[in-house]
């Protein structure tokens, strides 16, 4: 990315349309783009030491922690952890990252619902975790606290195409946006306001974890009397009883899972990993009696376990995952170990990007309880028709560029270097 964006690349970008928010949008981006921006960055990379805040809500979906860690041990960074609560669930996920943060030594802040993060820090750089408006308080926005820098890193790989979650506004204002390769780039610039000025190519720093050696992590795993495949059930949370579109096969495969564990009981384990948010969902729709036996089943059954908080231990010491949500699409695709996905519909393929459509083509595909069931006989069997390809997308498009760990190239990137 170049600091000093060309002059009139940047005007032609903000084309003038018919409809006023859209206009005064693009002026004040245009205004940001040409003059804040580089004036405040000028700033930041001549200060001593540079002040960065991450906004965490949820352990799942904290993908920075390597960039902390880096930070810390950088002598040009402070690095400081802000939690806020997100708005919807209220502190369900806090406490569980509150708890590691405090098993980690990290330190943190909170800050009440009236607080601005401006009002008791003056960062130079805040990463917010989420980049959709609405999922935290509005004084911890980027629109509240202006005075800062954003950058951003998505929770999850950049595997769909689509102008709702590509063009958002906050990503438009980010200084810097972090892509994993130029597979995942490739036709970013056709859908932002910005056309994609403020994106670069470092690897996620998600990706520094997962190349770890496995001792790296601590096993997970329940204990059992003999060695058992070990498979991650991970449902989505877009369920619905309606006709509202439903991306989660949960509601079709919830029991049957439970009774596959029972089945195999003497040759696998299940690890039920649902997306934070299934919970809340699952409340509205079961009722929260039914919802909290249905998680204890998992949670205490002897080939069975709940998995609500990091991952990355579970992974890697698994086998096998079934699944539906997309961040897993690629993510799981760092074990190199077989994945099945299920499917609900025909449309899997709409909005999804080059890269996107590479990691699913390496999934197995399941559409109904016998595909669910040949999968989990296959991993048992050690029949895997993939492996290879699968190695070689490893390779090719899932270890960050230049050698360097993406955290490095972030760190890199922010400096100027």
């Amino acid at each position: 990315m170049k600091d000093n964006c060309d002059l009139v690349h940047l005007i032609n970008m903000f084309s003038f349309r018919f409809n006023i928010t859209t206009v005064i949008f693009r002026f004040i981006l245009l205004l940001y783009w040409l003059l804040y921006l580089p004036f405040r960055a000028f700033i930041i990379r001549r200060k001593k030491v540079i002040k960065v805040v991450f906004v965490l809500s949820d352990l799942g979906k904290w993908k920075t922690e390597s960039l902390y860690i880096a930070m810390r041990n950088h002598n040009r960074f402070e690095p400081i952890l802000l939690v806020c609560p997100y708005v919807s669930t209220g502190n369900s996920g806090l406490y569980v990252l509150i708890n590691y943060l405090k098993e980690k030594n990290y330190y943190y802040l909170q800050l009440d619902r009236k607080q601005m993060i401006s009002d008791v820090i003056k960062a130079d750089i805040i990463f917010y975790q989420e980049s959709y408006k609405g999922i935290i308080d509005s004084n911890k926005e980027y629109k509240r606290n202006l005075g800062s820098l954003f950058c951003y890193v998505a929770y999850g790989f950049h595997w769909l195409n689509n102008t709702w979650n590509i063009n958002q506004p906050f990503k438009n204002f980010c200084w810097q946006v972090y892509y994993e390769n130029e597979l995942a780039m490739k036709d970013v610039a056709s859908f932002m306001t910005n056309k994609a000025q403020n994106c670069i190519i470092t690897g996620l720093p998600m990706t520094d974890i997962f190349v770890q050696p496995i001792s790296h992590f601590k096993d997970p795993w329940k204990g059992q009397n003999k060695r058992k495949f070990r498979i991650i059930w991970a449902p989505h949370y877009t369920i619905s009883v309606g006709p509202a579109f439903c991306y989660s096969t949960f509601l079709t495969y919830c029991d049957y899972m439970l009774c596959i564990a029972e089945k195999y009981q003497d040759s696998i384990q299940i690890a039920f990993k649902p997306h934070p948010v299934l919970l809340t969902k699952l409340y509205e729709i079961w009722g929260k009696e039914k919802t909290d036996y249905y998680y204890a089943r998992w949670r205490d059954g002897n080939n069975t376990q709940l998995e609500s908080g990091e991952y990355v231990g579970l992974f890697m010491y698994s086998d096998a995952m079934i699944h539906d949500c997309g961040t897993f699409t690629v993510e799981y695709h760092y074990t190199r170990k077989p994945v099945l996905y299920l499917l609900n519909g025909d449309d899997h393929y709409k909005d999804l990007n080059e890269f996107g459509r590479m990691a699913f083509d390496l999934h197995y595909k399941g559409r109904c309880e016998e595909d669910i069931e040949a999968f989990i006989n296959n991993v048992i069997e050690g029949k895997d028709d993939m492996k290879e390809v699968r190695e070689k997308f490893y390779n090719d498009y899932l270890l960050p560029p230049d050698g360097n760990s993406a955290s490095d190239n972030i760190i890199k990137a922010i400096l100027g270097e």
